[in-house]
């Protein structure tokens, strides 16, 4: 049995703009002082947002977390999937391979996202921060992922994502990884977690899973 996983910001949708507008609203609110949010999030390179919470605030943490997500969930957002992500979903889920999500974002956010975006049905099942204790790049995530499609062969499991984290991941879990070049903010961190395969568009994902054989 095979699978492909994702990730689901900077890969599946195009959110960077609401997340940047409210991770420079949450560092104003909690620490008084504007901020370059992308520099700042690209600093983090995948990891989660208690991760980047944690380096600026210490025991404070969660206080940051709650006024950022406060902000992003609390208002109108244009969740929009890549260019030519929903047609790749399509020929997977068509030709039978279970898919899910993987991401650090918490579960009930990733999936109004991809339920607004008109992705969810194409996914078996969306991993969250919350639905284990540890996070990406810890393969914990992965695993659960595994457990939740009943995929048992991890050589045969593609992990499609943009950062660092998704990457070591993929390997820490022994599957696959391909780098999604498409909509990362930080292309040359990914490349530098020495990816097994890159992909610079949707299609070219569908074009490896093809020729790699992810889906015998």
């Amino acid at each position: 049995m095979s699978a492909i996983l994702w990730d689901l910001d900077d890969t599946l949708l195009n959110t960077l703009p609401a997340r940047m507008e409210s991770l420079a609203y949450a560092h104003q609110a909690v620490l008084g002082e504007p901020v370059d949010p992308v520099e700042l999030w690209r600093s983090n390179r995948g990891g989660t947002l208690e991760d980047l919470a944690r380096r600026l605030v210490g025991d404070d943490y969660q206080r940051f977390a709650r006024v950022y997500r406060d902000h992003y969930y609390g208002r109108d957002r244009a969740i929009r999937p890549f260019e030519g992500i929903e047609p790749v979903l399509r020929s997977l889920h068509a030709a039978g391979i279970p898919m899910a999500v993987v991401t650090s974002k918490v579960s009930y956010g990733a999936t109004e996202e991809l339920e607004a975006a008109g992705l969810l049905r194409y996914f078996q099942a969306v991993i969250g921060f919350d639905d284990t204790e540890r996070h990406k790049p810890d393969p914990e995530p992965v695993y659960a992922a595994l457990d939740r499609l009943l995929a048992d062969h991890p050589a045969r499991v593609a992990f499609v994502g943009d950062s660092p984290a998704d990457i070591w991941a993929a390997r820490n879990a022994g599957v696959r990884s391909i780098a999604a070049l498409w909509g990362t903010i930080d292309a040359e961190a990914a490349l530098e977690a020495v990816p097994d395969f890159t992909a610079h568009s949707p299609g070219a994902v569908l074009e490896l899973i093809v020729e790699q054989g992810f889906g015998r």
